[in-house]
């Protein structure tokens, strides 16, 4: 296999976000990786190693929505929650991007060689803090979830027991400040009461993809999607405030929009553009407040 495209802090393909953290006492790692970053909005899903059969189903139906609307995957490459994070990006026709402990020559767990050419194959990433020829050690692990959780809009763990290696990933994206979702368990269940503790702490419980575009601040995504026999609603002709502070897409949204709510699904119909780029522009007139979010993924014309 060919040896990894270095990435120092001073290249042109460098991930402006991580060089942007650097600070005096941290300089921003060079990055060793095989294949491409995605264009599209990250979310690093993690969680135990041990991972029980409910929270690997659940980890596949919340990456599954997640491609769908848009987002790449990213993980650790791990037994249990990473690998079915990958494996369900992979199975749903997304990008994945793992984020390893150890260099790319030596990668970690060796079972899933087979599944890291597979990411490759499918327009993926592997990606790492490390030179090719260094193998894996537990502090390498704790570094790359900087990295994990600094390249991605949000993290998600799914389960992870109190000293789970899922809570590195969770302490890296509230340390910089990265929306954090956990997902909820039982208050007997061992494998879910570090998720308790990230909850306590200030996570927002995530329940379904809606919950990780609320996190992210894309609103949330609709239960259910219109049917084709229910008719489109014509954009209605009305006058858009501020006009020429927004772009072609905030015009088209805003178009859309009147003093009755509309569903987030309709207005992607109308508008005829991909969820992740309408929830973006929803974002940006909610925040010059001339449309204000309604009840379940509606939205409506502010009162300016």
């Amino acid at each position: 296999m060919p040896p990894s495209i270095v990435l120092a802090p001073d290249a042109p393909a460098y991930p402006a976000v991580l060089r942007a953290l650097a600070t005096p006492e941290r300089a921003p790692p060079t990055l060793y990786l095989r294949g491409a970053l995605p264009t599209l909005p990250g979310v690093a899903v993690v969680g135990r190693r041990a991972a029980s059969a409910e929270a690997r189903a659940f980890t596949r139906v919340l990456v599954r929505d997640l491609v769908s609307a848009g987002f790449a995957i990213w993980s650790g490459g791990a037994f249990g929650i990473d690998a079915a994070a990958h494996e369900a990006a992979l199975e749903a026709g997304g990008r994945t991007v793992v984020v390893t402990g150890a260099g790319l020559d030596c990668p970690y767990p060796r079972e899933h060689v087979p599944l890291f050419d597979r990411v490759l194959a499918a327009g993926g990433a592997l990606l790492s803090r490390l030179p090719d020829t260094i193998p894996p050690r537990p502090q390498h692990f704790l570094a790359r979830n900087h990295v994990l959780a600094a390249l991605t809009l949000a993290t998600v763990v799914v389960e992870a027991g109190l000293k789970s290696g899922a809570r590195s990933a969770a302490a890296a994206a509230r340390k910089l400040g990265r929306p954090l979702g956990v997902v909820p368990h039982p208050p007997w269940s061992e494998a879910g009461a570090g998720c308790a503790e990230e909850l306590a702490m200030g996570a927002r419980a995530v329940t379904c993809m809606a919950d990780v575009l609320g996190a992210v601040g894309h609103g949330p995504s609709p239960r259910k999607r219109r049917t084709e026999t229910e008719p489109r609603l014509p954009a209605r002709d009305l006058p858009l405030p501020f006009e020429g502070s927004f772009d072609p897409l905030e015009k088209a949204v805003l178009g859309v929009l009147g003093d009755t709510p509309t569903h987030l699904d309709v207005i992607c119909d109308t508008v005829g553009a991909p969820l992740p780029a309408v929830a973006g522009a929803l974002l940006t007139l909610t925040l010059q407040a001339v449309v204000v979010e309604g009840p379940a993924g509606s939205y409506r014309r502010g009162k300016r």
